[in-house]
């Protein structure tokens, strides 16, 4: 059997090399990850393939970015001087 996490070859249950136990099967990538998907628990994302979990967390980082670039325009918004309605 080959390891696959490192390649090294001619193993059984437990590569010799990077101690990654090679009875477990490999998560598959899927064909969309949506971020509801952040509200599941560690045990189903532990299945995730890796790649899954690199857009999932772009897709958070993007919500963050978001919220924080509201936060600061109402910042701006608090501070900016008030027009009168009649003029």
């Amino acid at each position: 059997m080959i390891c696959s996490y490192c390649g090294t070859e001619g193993l059984e249950d437990i590569c010799s090399f990077c101690g990654a136990n090679l009875n477990i099967k490999r998560p598959k990538l899927k064909e969309f990850v949506v971020l509801e998907d952040v509200e599941k628990p560690f045990n189903e994302l532990s299945y995730f393939h890796t790649y899954d979990l690199l857009v999932l967390l772009r897709l958070v980082r993007k919500e963050r970015t978001k919220a924080y670039d509201l936060m600061l325009t109402l910042k701006k918004a608090a501070k900016s001087p008030q027009i009168d309605e009649v003029m």
